[in-house]
């Protein structure tokens, strides 16, 4: 049987990717790192606030699914390379969404 705190970890990590806002973010950072504004941009910014941007990607951070790096005086988001995400590019293949979203832990 599996224990409570990987089939919660489990849970959230997949309930991170049914979410719209959640998804459309980790798509926009799909091919390579972007800042709040870019990630704004990608998402579409007339449907939400950076705000709220910033706010997913908190509680991405807080589950290792993106991490954050200092450029400058801005934070580049990008896909934790803790995850393999094939499952993510397969999935949008499968439904004939074409992307090229390169898997690290697939790569080595």
């Amino acid at each position: 049987m599996i224990k409570e705190e990987i089939k919660q970890k489990l849970l959230n990590f997949f309930s991170s990717l049914s979410d719209e806002t959640r998804l459309m973010i980790l798509l926009a950072i799909a091919k390579g790192p972007k800042s709040v504004s870019e990630i704004h941009k990608a998402v579409g910014n007339s449907k939400i606030t950076i705000s709220a941007i910033s706010h997913q990607l908190k509680l991405l951070r807080s589950m290792n699914i993106v991490v954050a790096k200092k450029k400058g005086k801005e934070r580049l988001y990008e896909l934790s390379d803790e995850y393999c995400w094939c499952i993510l590019r397969d999935a949008l293949r499968k439904f004939g969404y074409k992307i090229d979203i390169r898997c690290k832990k697939c790569e080595r």
